[in-house]
């Protein structure tokens, strides 16, 4: 007889803790029948699993598999949400368990069963908890959802997007995105990473990937600063999960479009880690980013921005260390030469210094004066003429980047910018600026002047706009 894979099971020693805890708490079904809450024989059929040893349980459960799953899935249902938690708790521990326990998922494949009965179950029972206040209410929802969803995504059988939306949601706003305590982070990045896995799940969270990936990035961003910190583990897991996510195409433009500093940020973990894993994984992610794309544009783009992120010199330091230098992990060895061969490619033959100035304006967040473009007079003589192709699309760029809530530094330097091609394209740009959309272009300046930021170098800049745009003689 084959022996399947065993479910899926979070690493996680405080949930261990908690569910023996929950486990230890006597849950007086006897009263809970007499009150009504549940029937006198869900009462018995619980209190005689809570009896037996594990062995036993199972045992008794696959004896009678249709009459136990009924049973259990009727008592979470039965109980309302911020009602009854301990014994809330204490049934979706035993749900937890027998799906963990059971070899080869039986129990699982008896409760997704249920939808032919019943469309809403088996998930509707657990997802009305995702409401409840109790964190362990909503770890213990989720964590059996994944499994019971995992089973039912591996066996090709279709789930509705809102289950899963719910869940991506919840999981993102409410564990991952969570800096209080770690151990919701580090639970939620593993249940995600084992939805994600599932082709058809993935394919719903493209749907929503820039807010669901958002506090994701954060936690890279965060965990970039210091990537030897005692968190570790959790890094690990945050990389792993992106690391899946990157064998989208579509996925990947969201990420990298949305999120243009992850790339920098991957970079620097890759070169600081010590931890070969947490180096492997960046590198993989960054060279999927490239080669899984939707289109050679997209590659380009991608490319682009590791360029600007001095990414080429960082694989070179990463293919002169020793795991690279001697093959030792061919893997790693073979992504690093990949990543080299194509930045290298692009710098001999494709790249320009407009280039680089394009990649900061299709990623407003990463525009500053470390880019040498915007003060080299060299540079706007050279390529302002570019500026006024299709209609001055790179210029409405410009003013569609400060009419929106950036930072008052990335306005002052494209006022500079602007401040260059008025001087070098003259009456032609003057013109444009003044007359287009019935001179709405030249008034968005104009309220720069009265921005309430504070920032007195900003007034002064879009006041010198200003004063070139009405005031210049050619």
């Amino acid at each position: 007889m084959t022996i399947e894979a065993p479910p899926f099971q979070i690493d996680s020693g405080y949930l261990a803790d908690r569910k023996k805890e929950i486990r230890e708490k006597i849950i007086p079904w006897e009263g809970l029948a007499r009150a009504g809450v549940i029937s006198e024989d869900e009462a018995n059929h619980i209190k005689i699993l809570e009896k037996q040893s594990r062995e036993n349980k199972n045992s008794t459960i696959l004896s009678e598999l249709e009459l136990y799953t009924n049973t259990i899935l009727n008592l979470l249902s039965k109980l309302g949400v911020n009602s009854r938690d301990e014994v809330l708790k204490n049934v979706l521990v035993l749900i937890n368990d027998i799906l963990l326990d059971l070899p080869n998922q039986e129990f699982a494949d008896s409760l997704l069963k249920l939808s032919k009965l019943d469309e809403s179950l088996p998930f509707d029972p657990f997802l009305k908890h995702l409401e409840d206040s109790n964190i362990d209410i909503k770890i213990l929802s989720l964590y059996n959802l994944t499994i019971l969803l995992s089973r039912a995504g591996k066996n090709d059988v279709k789930v509705n997007g809102e289950i899963l939306n719910q869940i991506f949601g919840v999981l993102s706003t409410q564990l991952i995105d969570n800096n209080k305590d770690l151990h919701l982070p580090f639970i939620g990045i593993q249940l995600l990473q084992e939805l994600v896995i599932v082709k058809q799940f993935k394919v719903t969270y493209l749907k929503n990937a820039s807010s669901y990936f958002s506090p994701i990035n954060k936690l890279i961003s965060n965990m970039a600063k210091l990537p030897n910190s005692s968190g570790l583990q959790l890094l690990y897991n945050v990389l792993l999960t992106t690391w899946v996510l990157s064998f989208n195409a579509d996925i990947n433009k969201v990420l990298v479009h949305k999120f243009p500093e992850l790339i920098g940020n991957l970079l620097t973990i890759s070169k600081d880690s010590i931890k070969l894993k947490v180096v492997r994984m960046s590198v993989s992610i960054l060279k999927n980013f490239i080669s899984v794309s939707v289109s050679g544009s997209e590659k380009f783009k991608t490319i682009k921005l590791v360029l600007f992120h001095d990414g080429l010199n960082s694989i070179k330091v990463l293919q002169d260390r020793k795991f690279a230098s001697n093959s030792s992990d061919e893997e790693l060895s073979n992504d690093l030469a990949y990543l080299n061969d194509s930045l290298t490619e692009v710098v001999q033959n494709k790249l320009t210094s407009l280039d680089e100035y394009l990649t900061e304006l299709e990623n407003p967040n990463l525009i500053s004066w470390s880019s040498p473009t915007h003060k080299s007079t060299e540079f706007w003589l050279e390529n302002s003429g570019k500026f006024k192709d299709s209609s001055y699309k790179l210029v409405k760029k410009i003013l569609e980047i400060l009419s929106s809530k950036q930072t008052p530094i990335v306005k002052l330097i494209l006022l500079n910018d602007l401040q260059f091609l008025i001087q070098n394209l003259g009456n032609d740009l003057v013109s444009f600026i003044n007359e287009e959309k019935d001179g709405q272009y030249k008034l968005l300046i104009m309220g720069l002047l009265e921005s309430n930021d504070g920032d007195s170098e900003l007034k002064y800049q879009a006041l010198k706009t200003i004063q070139l745009l009405v005031g210049h003689n050619f």
